[in-house]
């Protein structure tokens, strides 16, 4: 009985947030709170208000229903086809919802209609290749070329072909998000079965989320497919068996799906170490690295693109936001040196704070793939530290928007523990609340205090943790996430 009422209470919240969408959330027309960030909420209509108000609400019932839901989860009154049939009903809603949270779904239309009239989106921007739809993406990727891979492009394209407009377009991205949230559902079970963690909360950490319904389903975002994709590859590769054909078959399967990945998002190529590990034998470990690198190569030249993603992904750091760990200490250096005067060496604090930032994750990311060496035989010990690999990525690159840490958390799920699980469902529900229907980053509005809690997070996890740090890394990393 309580799970009925969980169940149907989540539903009318997600019905409640797709109503509110359609007044207050990115629509295609335009904006509809563009003078919240400079005036205030009294200065956007009333239509935005109320359906902002319903978005807020709707928004906090269905993180109160997921937050009751994994109650009874780990309560085990809820089994895996419950979740699965819990999951689709609040997830319906917003397949039918206007696009929420970002308007990047439109910025991919124009770059698959650039693409399916003849035109390289890695060379042209939605403006200045012509794109009918160009007044929908948000202004500040108007003339920005596509950071992309190819298989983004391609999949882009097919729903630009199929005519009908800018709204049959982000239909069709929407059922391509829609289908990675079902390959992630599918494989996390597998892929937490084999770190001997219990499937269904796995599923429900990682996958049956308002984060993944609001940025996943409803924002139509790649790193949706990204998340299942890389789910699957390690699911795929999480073989102990040392003969036999299935082995190689797996081996195979894992490297073809996460260098689809990489072919959506390049940032997925950071699982590929991890994924190697898992597969038992040098020869199998050689077979998957290169699917995975056939995968890549050959999805760029059946596209005719090349790489020039490339350049394109540099662009993507203009903004300055402190939702990125690096760019908010950068920020609140900044907003010291602009205090004593010196606002000339603000921007360039930013700067070095966002180098720094990029040296640390690489110190991280070979620290963590070397403990994954050490441990290569511990299935779980490899996939926790490929979560942690994917969350650092997330976490101390030049930015960071909600969605990118849809497939770090889907990982971490299959992997992690007690208290661990319940830190990392706070920072799914806490991410969910990021940013505003219309894709106003709280971020935007909130610049100072951000930048200055981003610095005291630094401080205080450089007091905690540097006296230890003659410990090595894999210890160092249990104490976070504890691995049995």
């Amino acid at each position: 009985m309580a799970g009925a009422v969980i169940r149907w209470a989540g539903f009318a919240a997600a019905v409640l947030l797709a109503v509110g969408s359609y007044a207050a959330g990115a629509l295609p027309g335009g904006d509809p709170g563009a003078d919240l960030r400079r005036l205030g909420l009294d200065a956007t209509p009333v239509s935005f208000q109320i359906g902002l108000a319903a978005c807020v609400l709707g928004l906090v019932g269905l993180v109160v229903a997921w937050w009751r839901l994994g109650a009874m989860v780990r309560a085990g009154t809820v089994g895996a086809p419950a979740l699965a049939v819990t999951g689709v009903l609040w997830a319906l809603p917003l397949v039918v919802a206007a696009p929420l949270g970002s308007r990047d779904v439109y910025s991919y239309a124009c770059q698959g209609w650039l693409f399916a009239n003849g035109a390289d989106p890695y060379s042209l921007s939605p403006a200045a290749g012509g794109c009918p739809w160009v007044d929908a993406v948000a202004p500040v990727w108007q003339d920005a070329t596509a950071p992309y891979g190819p298989v983004a492009i391609a999949l882009a394209a097919a729903a630009a072909w199929l005519g009908g407009g800018l709204l049959v377009s982000v239909g069709a991205l929407r059922l391509v998000a829609v289908a990675g949230v079902v390959l992630a559902a599918v494989a996390l079970p597998r892929l937490a079965r084999a770190c001997g963690v219990e499937p269904t909360r796995a599923t429900w950490l990682g996958v049956c989320t308002p984060l993944v319904a609001v940025h996943a389903i409803a924002g139509a975002h790649h790193d949706a497919l990204v998340a299942g994709l890389v789910v699957a590859g390690l699911a795929a590769a999480t073989t102990r068996r040392p003969l036999g054909p299935v082995s190689w078959i797996q081996a195979l399967g894992a490297g073809l799906l996460l260098g689809l990945a990489v072919a959506v998002k390049v940032t997925a190529v950071v699982a590929l170490p991890f994924a190697v590990l898992l597969v038992a034998g040098a020869a199998r470990r050689w077979l998957l690295a290169g699917a995975a690198g056939s995968a890549f190569a050959a999805t760029s030249l059946a596209a005719g693109l090349g790489f020039g993603w490339v350049a394109a992904v540099s662009g993507t750091t203009d903004q300055t936001q402190w939702t990125s760990l690096p760019t908010g200490v950068g920020m609140s250096v900044g907003y010291v040196l602009r205090g004593f005067g010196a606002g000339a060496g603000a921007d360039d604090a930013v700067l070095v704070a966002r180098v720094a930032g990029l040296a640390l994750l690489a110190l991280v990311l070979l620290g963590l793939a070397a403990s994954a060496w050490r441990r290569r035989v511990d299935t779980r010990a490899v996939v926790l530290r490929c979560g942690a690999a994917l969350a650092a990525l997330a976490l101390l690159s030049p930015v960071f928007y909600p969605w990118y840490a849809l497939t770090a958390l889907a990982v971490l799920a299959a992997a992690a523990e007690a208290p661990a699980r319940r830190w990392l469902a706070i920072t799914t529900g806490a991410l969910t609340f990021l940013i505003l229907p219309n894709g106003l980053g709280v971020a935007t509005l909130t610049k100072l205090p951000g930048a200055f809690l981003d610095l005291a997070l630094v401080v205080a996890v450089a007091w905690i943790w540097l006296p230890r740090t003659r410990e090595p890394a894999g210890r160092l990393l249990r104490r976070l996430i504890p691995v049995r």
